[in-house]
């Protein structure tokens, strides 16, 4: 018996986008992919008694990466469900880009095919000055010793400024431990902000600890607790100067998890809500924050998937622009200058329509359409809010997956910004926009 995951088919939809769905699809050629249905009606049903586990493929993966990821130890008896799901934890590790799980004669059988996980880190994004460009450049090994723990650092340029990024994360699926990350970071953005002179630099350095709790079996729920301190100085102010100091907070996160991670058909969902209690000392001020995000897959053919991607966030009134929301090209609305809003609230959805063609074996060539909607209630300089505003757009991209690379692609996306201005963006970078 072979248990893959099932994919359900979008059963209806307007009739413009059938239309639209219908001329990507039957224009380009189709790559295959391992078949997701798992069987009957019935396949979740029984259980089975498991003796061994046998794994074949693995190469700098360690055998107990993968036995760890099982319910129970071996010897026991794993309902079919639970197959499914270790199944799925093993594919989520993002370090194979072929998995398949077997049971026979009370044996477990894993085959796998691991990607190379020592890559690079590169980005540009396009900008409405030479000074508004956005650089990216680092390294990032995803399976370090083996354990499917991530060590990585990186250099960029955003925000007017440098940036340099350290972590080290462990994998969060293991049904018994306690997974952890550390964060360093050290930041220089130039705050600016719409229709006004006045601008500053913040400095921040600091750090994150984040505990994540054993992801169960027979849950999709999962938790988390992030302690994070950073030291902010503003510096070369044109103006009002907000006040330096030192942020403390403790930010629990819940995530309901439904989502099965995969090179070009991803499928499920993903829904996290995070909350950002913290005190700004040394100004007295209060530094709250919440977060909702939603991520989704809809697999519309072998090779064809439209994805969402939907984020609400809002922070306190402390009358300090520093504390606030940023949107733009990075991470919201491409083509949205990234540093010229400074937002209390704000919420965004990415839409895409990804279609694949095979190449070759291991490659593949990704065509992908797509639209960022999104509303922001901005500061002035004061600290006093402006009234909310909207941006949209429109564009278009290609993807080259080389799906022997871990995380890794080649993309370009041309986008056509409508609101709140006419503009232009071209970004290129070496992971999915989302």
């Amino acid at each position: 018996m072979v248990y893959r995951p099932y994919i359900r088919r979008v059963r209806s939809c307007s009739l413009g986008f059938i239309l639209l769905c219908a001329m990507v699809i039957g224009t380009l050629p189709t790559v295959t992919i391992p078949p997701a249905a798992a069987g009957d009606d019935n396949s979740e049903a029984g259980t089975d008694s498991i003796v061994e586990l046998i794994l074949h493929g693995l190469e700098s993966t360690k055998s107990e990466t993968i036995q760890r990821l099982l319910p129970r130890p071996l010897p026991n008896t794993y309902s079919r469900a639970e197959l499914r799901e270790f199944e799925r934890r093993i594919r989520n590790l993002s370090l194979f880009d072929h998995v398949a799980v077997t049971v026979l004669h009370q044996t477990v059988t894993v085959e796998v095919r691991e990607k190379h996980t020592l890559v690079p880190i590169l980005s540009f994004t396009s900008g409405s000055s030479l000074s508004d460009v956005s650089a990216t450049g680092g390294l990032a090994e995803y399976n370090l010793g083996g354990t499917g723990t991530q060590l990585g650092g990186q250099f960029s340029y955003s925000q007017r400024g440098p940036n340099v990024d350290l972590w080290i994360s462990q994998h969060s699926y293991q049904p018994d431990r306690w997974a952890k990350e550390v964060k360093g970071s050290y930041n220089v953005n130039g705050i600016r902000f719409a229709d006004s002179t006045t601008a500053w630099t913040r400095n921040r350095i600091g750090g994150e600890l984040e505990l994540k709790g054993p992801f169960a079996y027979g849950s999709a729920l999962r938790y988390e607790i992030v302690a994070k301190f950073y030291r902010e100085v503003a510096q070369d102010q044109t103006g009002a100067r907000p006040p330096d100091g030192y942020y403390v907070g403790l930010i629990p996160e819940v995530t309901w998890d439904r989502y099965h991670w995969h090179d070009l058909v991803p499928w499920g969902y993903r829904i996290a809500l995070e909350l950002r209690p913290g005190y700004f000392l040394g100004a007295n001020q209060e530094r709250h924050e919440v977060r909702l995000r939603y991520l989704q897959g809809i697999p519309l053919a072998p090779t064809t998937v439209f994805m969402i991607n939907a984020v609400a966030e809002a922070v306190n009134q402390s009358r300090n622009p520093n504390h606030s929301l940023l949107i733009g090209s990075i991470a919201g609305v491409r083509g949205l200058s990234d540093n010229l809003y400074r937002n209390r609230a704000q919420a965004y959805t990415n839409l895409e329509l990804r279609h694949a063609i095979q190449l070759a074996p291991r490659w593949a060539l990704q065509g992908v359409l797509f639209s960022d909607v999104g509303g922001f209630q901005s500061f002035t300089e004061d600290g006093a809010l402006r009234d909310w505003q909207a941006a949209v757009n429109v564009g278009a991209g290609v993807r080259v997956v080389p799906t022997f690379l871990a995380n890794t692609l080649f993309r370009v996306d041309l986008a056509y910004l409508i609101e709140p201005r006419a503009d232009t963006l071209l970004q290129f970078g070496i992971t999915q926009y989302f």
